[in-house]
């Protein structure tokens, strides 16, 4: 006899579909989890991680910056001639340098190990890498080694103070490069007026004949070498005094001046980001016993809570934010009490005692 069965409930498609991802997932995060835990997975992540922990200790930063100076003031000295002159002190000095060079090398690698292809997220990594890659480059070349010295530049990549005053010229660039338009335009302005005025007269040096020549002249003039340009014009234009003191007015005193102004805008937005970072924040990361003071007994005060350990969890943290700014209210109602019973003492006249 033939055998019916019920017929299986079918799912519906977006169930099947959900499953199918589901299975697949499931599948993707298990393979990737056995890739994941492989020895030798396990072993490069370990040495990643060694390297980051080297390359990135204090000491062996502060070491990079020592060699990075050594570097620096070994390619001043090679200038001398007691290097030049002499190939046994120039054979080492090569030596040395190209000893140091590979040390920035290997640092440089280890810093690629451990980030890998985020490195180059990090544009003062990749200003690094571009000096050592560049140095490897033209090692072999005489005149482009003169460069060489641009290697010192990288202590500007190890120096917190130096890393924010590059980082705030680079924000004050759109305003320096309105300022440095303006400076274009009274240049060529200034030039053209020059060209034409004095292009004539018979100077020591064609100071201003051509325009170019009026450029190059003004430049100068922008450095307050001026006087003596001007006293040659005046000798033969009475009159000739006049656009030169205009040109360094505008020049000189007004348009460096903002120049200044914006620089040291940058620099003091700096030293205020610094300033106002309150220090109540300042041990909320620290981790670590009360100190044995606080064990003897006795409630600890307002400041022994201010000043105690603090759990590393978030949750942890936003309580004890919420109690250290409780006590600080409280302790600004007491101190606006006690100045408003002092107050009321002061101004409030006493009643004369009855006789």
């Amino acid at each position: 006899m033939p055998i019916y069965s019920e017929p299986r409930p079918q799912a519906p498609e977006g169930s099947s579909r959900e499953m199918d991802n589901t299975v697949h997932a499931s599948n993707t995060n298990g393979a990737n989890s056995g890739i994941s835990n492989t020895p030798i997975v396990r072993k490069l992540d370990d040495l990643r991680k060694a390297c980051g922990a080297i390359v990135n200790d204090q000491h062996v930063q502060l070491g990079i910056i020592v060699l990075i100076i050594i570097n620096a003031i070994m390619m001043g000295i090679a200038t001398f001639d007691f290097v030049s002159e002499n190939p046994k002190v120039d054979t080492a000095f090569e030596k040395t340098d190209k000893a140091l060079l590979i040390i920035f090398t290997i640092e440089l690698s280890m810093q690629l190990i451990f980030h890998g292809w985020k490195m180059f997220k990090d544009g003062w990594l990749v200003f690094d890498f571009i000096i050592v890659v560049l140095s490897w480059a033209f090692a072999g070349l005489q005149i482009i080694r003169a460069f060489r010295i641009f290697r010192a530049l990288r202590i500007i990549t190890r120096i917190e103070t130096m890393k924010n005053l590059v980082a705030a010229l680079f924000d004050i660039m759109p305003r320096l490069g309105a300022i440095s338009a303006l400076l274009v335009l009274i240049f060529y302005i200034f030039a053209v007026l020059f060209t034409q005025l004095f292009g004539d007269l018979t100077l020591s040096e064609p100071f201003f004949s051509r325009l170019d020549y009026s450029l190059l002249t003004l430049f100068v003039m922008m450095t307050m070498e001026w006087a003596d340009v001007a006293r040659e014009c005046m000798d033969q234009v009475w009159w000739a005094w006049a656009p030169f003191i205009a040109f360094i007015m505008i020049t000189g005193f007004i348009v460096f001046n903002l120049i200044i102004a914006v620089v040291c805008d940058a620099v003091a937005v700096i030293e205020n980001k610094e300033d106002l970072e309150p220090d109540l924040f300042s041990g909320m990361l620290e981790i670590g016993s009360k100190d044995e003071g606080g064990e003897e007994g006795g409630e600890a005060g307002p400041q022994d809570q201010l000043e105690g350990p603090i759990i590393g969890s978030d949750e942890a943290l936003v309580d004890d934010l919420a109690q250290r700014i409780s006590l600080v209210l409280d302790s600004q109602k007491e101190m606006l009490a006690t100045l408003e019973l002092l107050t009321r003492d002061t101004l409030v006249p006493s009643l004369p005692a009855e006789e």
